[in-house]
């Protein structure tokens, strides 16, 4: 069990971006350095796709206000 808090921190895949961590493995959720204020989910690219459910390419672009919203 990982004594790192959840919260956001450096994607360990590319740095420049935070990637959030839920205090056990690291999530699909991003913030780019270029949009701070929009979460976007990623599948990571160490997860395998889940069979009969479809990639999509670019992820998914939720403005940071929604997404801490509806996470309560």
């Amino acid at each position: 069990m990982s004594t790192t808090p959840a919260n956001w921190y450096p994607d360990p895949q590319q740095p420049s971006r935070k990637r959030y961590w839920d205090g056990a493995r690291w999530t699909g959720y991003l913030v780019d350095p270029d949009k701070p204020t929009v979460v976007r989910y990623e599948r990571p690219p160490w997860e395998p796709s889940t069979p009969g459910k479809p990639f999509t390419p670019g992820g998914i672009n939720v403005p940071l206000s929604v997404a801490v919203t509806s996470a309560f």
